[in-house]
């Protein structure tokens, strides 16, 4: 009997596992700028003007194995948080460190002023988004 019960809950846990998400990738050195050079800010500059024609951001993708996609979303907090665009990018047959971007142009009436975030996220894993607070003044 100890043994039928002990294989249970061996699958049992077997099967938590399978259906657990793991994985070493991460998101780091998450900067804005106006201008990337190999997909990347060389400085990070969290406030833009309302001309400001093109807004970026970018990060490393660390520890990436093959096809990992990662997601950015972009909100405006107006007089509630929404969703302006989501972008999802694929690593493809790449592994290992990445230099991630994403962009928004400036729409054609002018950014709105005010307070705007990127939530960063690795696509099918249970890590939270690396989120990045900017605004436009």
């Amino acid at each position: 009997m100890k043994k039928a019960v002990t294989g249970i809950f061996a699958i049992l846990f077997l099967a938590f596992l399978a259906s657990c998400s793991f994985s070493t990738a991460h998101i780091d050195d998450v900067k804005m700028c106006t201008r990337v050079a190999d997909n990347q800010c060389s400085q990070d500059n969290p406030t833009f003007s309302t001309g400001t024609p093109e807004i970026f951001i970018s990060c490393h993708l660390k520890n990436a194995p093959e096809n990992t996609k990662v997601r950015f979303d972009w909100n405006y907090y107006g007089q509630k948080k929404f969703t302006i665009r989501s972008v999802t990018l694929d690593s493809g047959d790449k592994i290992g460190t990445l230099n991630l971007q994403s962009s928004l142009s400036r729409p054609n009436n002018g950014w709105p002023k005010g307070e705007y975030e990127v939530a960063i996220s690795i696509v099918d894993t249970d890590k939270e988004p690396v989120v990045k607070k900017f605004s436009v003044r």
